[in-house]
Formats: C-alpha cells, structure tokens, sequence
C-alpha cells in the first residue's frame, strides 16, 4: 500500500468518522395520508427512564395538514414518545409502530427515540385496528437506532462485546445492560461499559451504572460490614457488629409502599420464632419519606432492628447496596459475607439454614 494510498483511506475514515457524529437534535416527518387525513393536530408525549435521572416529560401539540405533520425536538438522552392525533381538539386516533426485530407482525404503542431524523410515510403504513372507539394506525419507521435497537433487546440478546463496539453511542444498549446488570459479574460489566462512546461515559444513567459496579466491587470484596451505619426510627445508630452480635444476619430489603413487603412479614415472624437463636433479622428500608416509614414500622410491630438512612440520608440504602427492587432477603455470614441472595422467597433461606452445619 503506498503512502498516498494510506493517506487517501486515512482522510475518508476522517471523514465518514465526522459525518458520524451525534445530531443535537431531531425531527419527526410523517405522511399518512392515504390513511387518513382526519385530525388536524398531533400530540407528542415524551418521557424519559425515571429511575435513571430522567423525570422530564413533555406534551407538545403541534399542527397537522392533510395527514400530514412535522415535529422538531431535542433531548438530552433518548426518550419514549407516546403519538396521538386530535380532531377539533378530541382524540380520534394512536401511532403504532412496527417492531422489525420481531418474526411476527407485532407492534409497540411508544417508541424511543434519541436526537434523529425518523420518517413515517405511506409506503410503511401495515395495518389499521380500531380499539374502544379509538383507531391506532400501525406503520414502520425509518431513521431511529435507538428505537430498533430497544425492541430488539426484548426478543433477543443484544448485550455483547461486537454489539456495543458497533453501536457504542447506542443509548438503548445502555439502558439494556442496566437492566440487566445483576446477572453480570464485576468484569464483564467493566469490560462492558469501557466499549461505550465518550458521549455516553458522560450521561447520568452511564454515571449510575458505574456506582453499581464499584459498590457491587465493594460488597464482593468486603461484604456488608463496612460502611453499615445506619438509624432506628429514634435516630440511634447501629454498626454491623451490633446488629449481628456474633451470629449470622438476614438483611430484609423492603418500603412501606410495598405491597409484597408488608405481605411476607407474618412469614418473616414465623421465620423470626423459628430461628432467632440462630440468626438475627434486620429490616433496611428504601422509603424515600420518614414519616410512612415510621408509621409503617410501628403498625407492622416487627419484633428486630428496623433501620434506614431516613431522615437525612434519604436513599443511602439503595446506593450503597445497589437495591433496586423490594423486597428482597440477603442471607449473610457473621462476618458480613454474602451466603445467598433470595430475592423475596423466604423458603430459599430457610433450606440454606437447614442444610448448614455453620454459617
């Protein structure tokens, strides 16, 4: 290959690598009408993934002439829309979209887009269905990654090392692998995020995901004893000695909003009756409200150490132990060690105790 040759390819990669860069912002151009021209405004509603660091939502209604409509948006990271159209300001009909990673001809009612340029026209237009009075008619898109790269990820495996270096600035493959992330090691998940662009090494979710790394790291290697200082609801303080006192602990995970929670602890007395020689309980609750988890631990009466971070560490728990979802029951040594992960199934535990000469 000569110098020249090199420098040639060299300035096309340059190029195209250039012309690759993210769009600040995007719009929507739809032509349905050979559907149908009845409505004569659109509204786009728009949020993103809460529990990530997006609780913005928007509704913009914008004007539609004869099937025929155009949106202009931007978004700090990709968001779910949500499209309906409105005929003398009453809502006649809903935007389905086809999923194209799906054998069947299936269809979601939102769709995720990110800064780009998407397209619904006549020629991708596949069905009208008619649902409570409502029409939704059903069409294909063009111009959206992020939405393609979302439906496929509930029909198929997409997170891998060749996916995420060929779609490192994909936010969806992000948002999959946070989902996830419990049934990923500390290094895959490392190994994982360092293939993302640096645009998205940047984001919130990308941030929250790191913190679940390094605090499931920080678990993995030292357990629950460190850093475990945390209040009764009269503001006393109790480290992970106190609360273990030389025997094996029970973290219960759970919220006063928690229907499942409130529900298993009768079990959890029974389980308490049964086995308090042997093994100490403790309730840690993700209430984001002092007050209902104040209310809440003195009407369920619960006969253990119920703690939190409440009320000036509001949602500590959830980030030092990376609990997300409640309830859940962690099963650890006296020493603080993880000895079994059993989500909410109490029967898990008990096997475990059972079978155990020493924990």
């Amino acid at each position: 290959m000569t110098l020249k040759y090199f420098s040639f390819l060299l300035s096309v990669f340059l190029l195209l690598s250039c012309s690759q860069k993210k769009q600040e912002s995007g719009i929507i151009k739809a032509d349905i009408s050979k559907l149908t021209t009845d409505f004569d405004k659109v509204v786009i509603n728009m949020w993103g993934e809460e529990a990530l660091g997006d609780s913005i939502k928007t509704f913009d209604t914008i004007p539609a002439k004869e099937g025929k409509f155009e949106y202009h948006f931007k978004v700090r990271e990709p968001k779910h829309a949500y499209i309906y159209f409105l005929k003398n300001n009453k809502k006649v009909a809903t935007l389905g979209f086809r999923d194209k990673s799906s054998k069947k001809q299936s269809f979601w009612g939102d769709i995720l887009l990110g800064n780009e340029n998407i397209e619904f026209n006549t020629d991708s237009v596949y069905e009208i269905i008619e649902f409570k009075g409502l029409k939704n008619y059903r069409v294909n898109f063009e111009g959206s990654p992020e939405a393609e790269m979302f439906m496929k990820g509930w029909k198929e495996p997409i997170i891998s090392n060749k996916n995420i270096k060929q779609n490192a600035s994909n936010f969806a493959l992000l948002y999959k692998l946070f989902w996830s992330k419990e049934q990923y090691s500390v290094n895959q998940l490392r190994e994982y995020s360092s293939l993302f662009s640096d645009e998205i090494k940047k984001s919130v979710p990308f941030n929250m995901l790191t913190d679940y790394i390094n605090n499931k790291e920080k678990i993995e290697k030292f357990g629950f004893r460190e850093n475990f200082n945390w209040v009764d609801i009269d503001n006393k303080n109790y480290t992970f000695d106190q609360v273990s006192n030389g025997k094996p602990v029970l973290l219960v995970f759970w919220a006063s909003w928690c229907g499942p929670c409130r529900k298993e602890i009768p079990e959890l007395k029974k389980f308490h009756n049964d086995y308090k020689d042997k093994i100490n309980i403790v309730s840690l609750s993700i209430d984001d409200k002092y007050d209902n988890w104040k209310t809440a631990v003195e009407k369920e009466n619960m006969p253990w150490l119920n703690l939190s971070g409440l009320p000036k560490r509001n949602n500590a728990i959830k980030k030092e132990y990376n609990i997300f979802a409640v309830p859940n029951l962690i099963l650890l040594n006296k020493d603080g060690k993880v000895l079994l992960n059993a989500a909410n199934d109490i029967s898990k535990i008990i096997n475990t105790i059972d079978k155990t000469t020493t924990i």
